[in-house]
C-alpha cells in the first residue's frame, strides 16, 4: 500500500502545544498537526493566553497548521494576516464542529447552512490576504447531500485543500461514517481532498484507499491516535516491540507531566492528567480498570505510584 499522508486531527484542550510537542518527539509520523481552533467573534478580541498555544516558538519544528472558527469577517481577515506575519503558509477554517454551543451561534458546520456567507467571506479574504487557507467541513448539517452547496462555492476559489468528515452535524460522532458518500465529491471537487472518519487502523485507510481509487491525498486521524499514539507510525510501517512502546511511553507520559506540573496547580495538574489518560488508557488491555483507578486518585504522589505502576507493569494492546 502506497503510504498517503496523515493528519492529527484537533481536540479542544489536548492536543495543545506540550502534546503536539511531544507527539512529533515521541512518536512521530504525522505530516501535519492542527492545532485546536481559535474562536473569533464580533468585537471580541482573542486573549493573548488563548493565542500563545499557536505562537511559533511554543510549536518549534512542528507542521502545525492554525484553525479559525467564527463568522466575523474583519476579524478573519486580521487573523490570517497575523498568521501570516509568524510564518504559518497554511490556516484552515472550521466548517465542521458540530457542537450545539458552536453551531447555535451561527459557527462551524452551521456555516453549512449559511453558505451564503461562506461567499462574502472567500470573496474578500482572497481579496486581501496572500495566505493559503484550507477548510474542514462534514457533509452536512442535517442532511449528507448539503455539501453540494458549498462545494459549488469552494470550486470558485483557491482552496488549498478541503477535509470532509463522513458524517452530518447532528450525527455528531455516532454512527458510523460514510465514506461512500465522497464518490461523487471526488468528481465534483476541484480540489485536494482529505478523508476523515472512523479511520482505526492501516487496513481501515488500504479499504478506503480501493474505494477511494486513490484519488484521496491524505487521511485525518482523531481520537484513534490519541489512543493509540503509534498509530501513525504503524500505518506507515514502522512497528515497534511491545519494550520499545513501553519506554516510549514512559518516557512520553514523564515529560508531559512534567510540563503541566510547571504550569498548572495542583487541583488543576490531576484534572489535566486524568483528561490525557482517557484516551491513552486505551493502549493497554485493561483500559477500563486503569482509567477507573486513576478516576479515584485525589493525590499528586498517589497518581505518581499508581501511574508508574501501571506504565511499568500493565500489558499493551497487541
Amino acid at each position: 500500500m502506497k503510504t498517503k499522508k496523515l493528519y492529527l486531527a484537533p481536540l479542544q484542550s489536548y492536543t495543545t502545544a506540550d502534546y503536539r510537542n511531544l507527539h512529533q518527539k515521541y512518536f512521530g509520523f504525522v505530516d501535519k498537526y492542527y492545532a485546536p481552533y481559535l474562536r473569533f467573534e464580533p468585537n471580541k478580541a482573542l486573549k493573548k493566553s488563548v493565542l500563545k498555544d499557536i505562537l511559533p516558538e511554543n510549536n518549534i519544528k512542528i507542521p502545525l497548521v492554525p484553525q479559525l472558527l467564527g463568522t466575523d469577517i474583519p476579524m478573519f481577515i486580521e487573523l490570517l494576516n497575523r498568521m501570516k506575519t509568524w510564518g504559518y503558509h497554511e490556516v484552515n477554517w472550521n466548517l465542521g464542529c458540530p457542537y450545539p454551543m458552536v453551531t447555535g451561534r451561527g459557527f462551524g458546520a452551521a456555516l453549512m447552512q449559511n453558505t451564503d456567507h461562506v461567499k462574502r467571506t472567500l470573496d474578500l479574504v482572497f481579496k486581501s490576504v496572500n495566505v493559503e487557507l484550507s477548510i474542514k467541513c462534514r457533509l452536512g448539517f442535517k442532511n449528507a447531500d448539503e455539501i453540494d452547496t458549498l462545494l459549488e462555492i469552494l470550486n470558485q476559489y483557491p482552496i488549498k485543500e478541503l477535509t470532509i468528515h463522513a458524517r452530518t452535524a447532528t450525527q455528531m460522532y455516532k454512527g458510523r461514517a460514510n465514506p461512500q458518500a465522497l464518490l461523487p465529491i471526488i468528481s465534483e471537487s476541484r480540489h485536494r481532498l482529505v478523508y476523515n472518519g472512523d479511520i482505526q487502523s492501516g487496513q481501515d485507510i488500504e479499504r478506503l484507499n480501493q474505494m477511494f481509487k486513490s484519488k484521496i491525498g491524505a487521511f485525518m486521524i482523531g481520537r484513534a491516535l490519541l489512543k493509540n499514539p503509534f498509530l501513525a507510525s504503524e500505518i506507515k510501517g514502522h512497528y515497534l516491540s511491545k519494550e520499545e512502546k513501553q519506554k516510549i511511553l514512559k518516557d512520553f507520559h514523564s515529560d508531559f507531566f512534567e510540563l503541566s506540573k510547571q504550569k498548572l496547580e495542583p487541583s488543576h495538574l490531576l484534572g489535566r492528567m486524568l483528561s490525557f489518560w482517557e484516551y491513552l488508557s486505551y493502549i493497554f488491555d485493561n483500559q477500563h480498570k486503569i482509567y477507573k483507578s486513576i478516576k479515584k486518585i485525589r493525590r499528586i504522589d498517589k497518581y505518581e505510584i499508581l501511574t508508574d505502576r501501571i506504565l511499568e507493569e500493565e500489558v499493551l494492546i497487541s
